[in-house]
């Protein structure tokens, strides 16, 4: 019993701390920069089907609408030493061709 109150009397003399939990969300993004698009879901499910059926189609490859911006830059940074000309032919057919059926046909540029 003497116990009990020893225990009793060291919990009355602590002071009583009110403390809230700490908590976060974070915010499922594929692209840092897509945050503000309300549509980005739909895109993002649109393009992740597309992946799936070309991977059963065995054409499967790399989609730049599913990376992120920091994914798409070493991309980038790892791809041949073009000459500008090059690049820029390079870029408009690969828009061309997003633009025609929606999503990207081939790895990237």
């Amino acid at each position: 019993m003497s116990f009990l109150l020893r225990t009793a009397r060291f919990a009355a003399a602590r002071p009583v701390v009110a403390t809230r939990p700490f908590s976060s969300t974070s915010f499922m993004a594929l692209k840092e920069s897509d945050r503000h698009n309300p549509d980005q879901a739909e895109s993002n499910e649109r393009h992740k089907q597309d992946t799936l059926q070309k991977q059963k189609d065995g054409k499967g490859h790399w989609k730049p609408e599913l990376a992120s911006d920091s994914e798409e830059a070493v991309a980038a940074d790892r791809s041949s030493n073009d000459s500008i000309e090059e690049m820029q032919k390079k870029t408009k057919e690969h828009v061309e061709k997003k633009h025609k059926h929606g999503t990207s046909q081939d790895p990237g540029m």
